[in-house]
Order: structure tokens, then sequence, then C-alpha cells
């Protein structure tokens, strides 16, 4: 039998730089990458726990002036799925500053194609 590990027990495999937070009346887990970026993991307080993880990429942390830059949806609720798959959204909120993304407004056209 698969074992799906429930929000403590993710925080605690995952490490120091998750938090638990309540997020839209969910609790989820957080983590802020400290470039303006952050990660929103959502699907992982529900009792039934087979269900898959949603993450949300967003850049700023001030309620409407944030904006959700990519969200991932299906990943499963292992701690090296979403371990992984925060990972690939943590390398690509650097490849966006590398690029110049570096603020709402210029996210906001990169993700309407304006």
């Amino acid at each position: 039998m698969v074992h799906y590990p429930s929000l403590p027990e993710l925080k605690k495999i995952l490490g120091g730089n998750y938090t638990i937070c309540v997020i839209d009346w969910e609790k989820c887990l957080y983590r802020d990458f400290g470039n303006g970026f952050n990660v929103e993991i959502s699907g992982c307080s529900r009792a039934n726990r087979k269900g898959a993880a949603t993450l949300y990429l967003w850049y700023g942390d001030d309620g409407p002036a944030s904006i959700i830059v990519e969200t991932v949806r299906g990943v499963g609720r292992s701690a090296e799925e979403i371990g992984a798959a925060v990972d690939n959204l943590y390398a690509h909120s650097q490849w966006l500053l590398a690029n110049g993304y570096d603020n709402r407004d210029k996210l906001f056209n990169l993700k309407h194609n304006i």
C-alpha cells in the first residue's frame, strides 16, 4: 500500500524552506524563493491524500499586486515529485529574472502575449 504523506509530513521531508499557511481558506505548503517569486502547493491537506497537488508560481506577495505566473497541475503527492516540481519552478523563476521579467507588468504581458 502506498503511503501518501500528510501536510506536516511533507513539510518535514521537504525541509525548512517550506511553511504551512492558509491561502484562500486552504492549508497549503508555501515556499518563498527570495527572488520576488514564491510557490503555493495546493491540494495536500485533503483528507483523501491520493489526489494530485497543484502548484502555483507567484510573483509578489501583496495580494492584488501579485500575479500567478505559472500553474502546474497533476503533481504526485510524494515529497520527491513535489520537490522536483518546485525545483523546476525555481529554475523557471531564475530564467524569467535573467531575461528581464522582473516586475508584474512585464510578467503580465508575457503571460498574455502582449
